[in-house]
């Protein structure tokens, strides 16, 4: 592997920054401003010095070479520079990583401290590591999907091994009945409530993806004779962004506005499909709607048995007095504030994945006391800092997502 003046200048940062936040997230929980100031303020440095380099390369190369050197007059001086359009390909990059970053930290998919490292990553690492699946405008896509396949892959592992724990010893003391049972009250009744608003959400999940595939197979080959782009290995960043942003998505898709606009957009595709090659058409909604009703099924198993090891094995019990700044209530007792609507709008208004502000936990504390809970139960820190430095160290080995590695396997390519 060759290394440009980019990996001499950027990957030293990269190491540093992944390394030092790494280990004060596992030790203190957080991520200091001080080292994404100063990785920012090296990134934009390095690329403002070779932008300013560009426009006076060409006389200080000349001046050392002939003032300097001493070369005859006739002869060439080599002029080093970095084109402005590569440099304008890693800011655009980094400005989309950004905004990609705040939405998710909006949408409650991670901290702030999160979200501002991967804007750091995406700004620092050469994008000459994401050439195998490089994605125009946001190639940082890649390392995003590197950051939580392997997230999702540890949970899901860790939960397998505890269900099948769970379960093997909840038989064993023959106690599955009782469980049933217990919960089977409380458990039907809170289904009944959001049935017809999950049904619904999952329903526009799938026509509005099917849509999209459909959209992808039918315009494949014209965007390919006109642009030589083909769009078909969009697929893999498709179901990426299924399992990245799924709350986000859940969210969009539970307004009844989505439900009617997706519905919309798939019978346009569809009319249009029919119009021109029907038989591809129909065998391409065939199999996007099978494609999109399996993954969903089997997503969702994934999720809830993720979701039922981190109830079990992630939260701790505390007493409500000694709830602080920074903590991650349950989501059980958040429900209960939420139901609370005039308490949450004054006090609460929005949470955020790094936990209460030093407002909130006061406000929360004087609530539970009137509510007469002595005991809550909160969400243990995840080390999350230290699976996105193993998402870039991923990307640069590969060069592509693992997205792409899992189909080439499947595939044989």
């Amino acid at each position: 592997m060759t290394f440009n003046i980019f990996d001499i200048l950027f990957l030293p940062a990269v190491f540093f920054i992944g390394l030092i936040t790494s280990y004060e997230d596992v030790k203190y929980g957080k991520v200091r401003n001080k080292w994404i100031k100063l990785a920012l303020f090296w990134g934009l440095a390095v690329i403002i010095f070779f932008y300013l380099w560009y426009l006076i390369a060409a006389p200080v190369s000349r001046f050392f070479y002939f003032q300097v050197l001493g070369h005859p007059a006739d002869s060439s001086p080599a002029i080093f520079t970095v084109l402005p359009i590569y440099l304008s390909k890693i800011v655009l990059n980094a400005a989309v990583s950004l905004v990609v970053a705040f939405l998710m930290w909006r949408a409650g998919a991670w901290a702030a401290g999160d979200a501002k490292l991967f804007f750091v990553y995406a700004l620092l690492l050469p994008l000459k590591y994401y050439w195998k699946s490089y994605l125009p405008i946001f190639p940082s896509f890649v390392l995003l999907i590197n950051i939580f396949i392997p997230v999702f892959a540890y949970l899901l592992l860790r939960s397998v091994f505890y269900n099948a724990k769970y379960f093997y010893q909840t038989l064993k003391q023959k106690k599955i009945k009782t469980l049933r049972q217990g919960d089977k009250g409380a458990k039907e009744q809170k289904e009944n409530e959001g049935r017809w608003k999950k049904i619904r959400e999952k329903l526009v999940m799938v026509i509005a993806f099917v849509g999209i595939f459909l959209a992808l197979k039918l315009f494949q080959e014209p965007i390919k004779n006109q642009t030589s782009i083909d769009i078909a290995s969009f697929q893999a960043f498709i179901f990426a962004a299924i399992i990245v942003f799924s709350g986000s998505l859940g969210k969009v898709f539970k307004k009844t506005i989505a439900f009617w606009l997706v519905s919309g957009i798939l019978i346009s595709v569809l009319s249009y499909g029919f119009a021109t090659s029907p038989i591809a058409t129909w065998q391409t909604f065939y199999q996007s709607v099978l494609m999109m009703a399996l993954f969903m099924v089997i997503y969702g198993i994934f999720r809830k048995m993720i979701d039922f090891h981190t109830l079990k094995t992630a939260t701790e019990e505390i007493e409500s007095k000694d709830l602080k700044a920074k903590m991650n209530l349950d989501e059980n007792i958040i429900s209960e504030i939420k139901n609370d609507e005039k308490f949450f709008n004054e006090n609460i208004g929005s949470i955020y994945p790094e936990g209460l502000d030093e407002r909130q936990a006061e406000a929360v504390r004087k609530w539970l006391l009137d509510k007469k809970k002595t005991k809550i139960k909160i969400y243990q820190p995840f080390p999350f800092v230290l699976w996105m430095f193993i998402g870039v160290i991923i990307t640069m080995i590969l060069k592509s997502s693992l997205f792409h590695l899992f189909i080439k396997v499947g595939t044989g390519d």
